[in-house]
């Protein structure tokens, strides 16, 4: 409520956020028009409308007042949640995936096994796992030679949870990881994956975080052959970085440093626009999310490369060539990688189970 009445105070209707959102363009003439409906209460019968918006926050980005319609909607998730109206029905996978990523079958605490002891733990994400185990074991093992004394830990960081508006599910496995790596006796942390990076950065101040592109830039590249030809990729940047320029730099660094060619779209770095995949929109109002995926890659001229897993599923569907940036520096298949189709639920879970697997092995 606090929320809807800062938006009905200051927005100015100017529609700048408007002409930039799907998710506006298809709810409401003006944010304003959508904070009364929300203050009226109109979410209790239209639950869907609030878990509609991607959370990308685009729109406090454009908008003079610096107002953030996702905070609003996110806001009206979690008095859902406490009111015992969500999550909706359509939301159930979502939990049966963060119920596998937490369960035994795919989560995992590692310390390192080096007399040194445990320094720091590597945290691939669930959707990185599942989007190609080979790259989370490539990358482990240059973290392991570059920074002796790094563990790892599978599992999720809890983000899908938190995105419900499921404060206490989300607390809960937040805490897991936490406790995880006080037994380790360590806080340092080194994240893949970008919408981890953020769930970590803005709900555990504690802990001393990295994104592995920002260690990678520092330590340098491991050595895997240079590109067959010289390329230019349209650079997305994924929502959860929009003001983590350090990671954007560094992203931008390695893949010069490959010898490839970084070409930013219009709407990139603060600007960038959402893949679809955020805000866990796709599970109410999968039309819409098409739409914003397609718009996003109409606006690129050439394959996409991201830094997100979700990102890189996102325009795989649509079958736009994109790949991982994990992918140019350990896939030795990658000039054929941004062909590879999307994932399929069991492809994922395959995944994530051979690389628990690969790792009670030994990699």
């Amino acid at each position: 409520m606090e929320e809807s009445q800062r938006v009905l105070e200051q927005c100015t209707e100017c529609g700048l956020c408007v002409e930039d959102c799907e998710f506006l363009k298809q709810t409401c003439q003006s944010p304003k028009e959508l904070a009364e409906k929300l203050q009226q209460g109109s979410f209790r019968e239209d639950p869907k409308s609030p878990y509609s918006c991607n959370l990308c926050g685009l729109c406090q980005r454009l908008c003079p007042e610096d107002l953030n319609i996702g905070e609003m909607c996110f806001a009206v998730r979690q008095q859902l949640v406490q009111e015992g109206l969500a999550p909706l029905p359509k939301h159930e996978p979502v939990k049966n995936d963060q119920e596998w990523a937490t369960s035994e079958w795919f989560s995992v605490i590692a310390p390192a096994s080096e007399t040194t002891g445990c320094k720091r733990f590597f945290f691939p994400g669930c959707n990185l796992a599942g989007y190609s185990a080979d790259l989370v074991i490539a990358t482990y093992r240059y973290l392991r030679e570059r920074l002796p004394g790094t563990g790892i830990i599978l599992g999720c960081c809890g983000g899908p949870t938190h995105d419900l508006g499921d404060q206490p599910g989300f607390e809960r496995m937040l805490d897991k990881v936490r406790s995880g790596m006080a037994r380790a006796g360590t806080s340092e942390i080194v994240v893949a994956c970008p919408h981890c990076y953020h769930v970590f950065k803005a709900n555990a101040p504690d802990l001393r975080l990295r994104s592995v592109y920002e260690v990678m830039a520092e330590q340098g590249l491991p050595t895997t052959g240079k590109p067959s030809s010289t390329k230019a990729f349209s650079l997305h940047d994924p929502c959860r970085t929009r003001f983590e320029r350090t990671t954007q730099d560094c992203v931008r660094l390695l893949v010069t440093r490959m010898g490839y060619d970084v070409a930013d779209m219009e709407y990139s770095r603060d600007k960038t626009r959402c893949c679809g995949m955020g805000g866990m929109a796709a599970y109410v109002d999968f039309r819409l999310v098409n739409r914003v995926a397609m718009r996003r890659a109409k606006e690129a001229p050439h394959d996409i490369l991201t830094y997100c897993a979700s990102c890189r599923q996102a325009f795989a569907m649509l079958r736009k060539p994109s790949l991982h940036l994990l992918d140019l520096v350990f896939n030795p298949d990658r000039d054929k990688a941004p062909l590879d189709g999307a994932r399929s639920r069991s492809q994922v879970r395959e995944s994530q189970l051979y690389l628990k697997s690969r790792l009670e092995r030994g990699i």
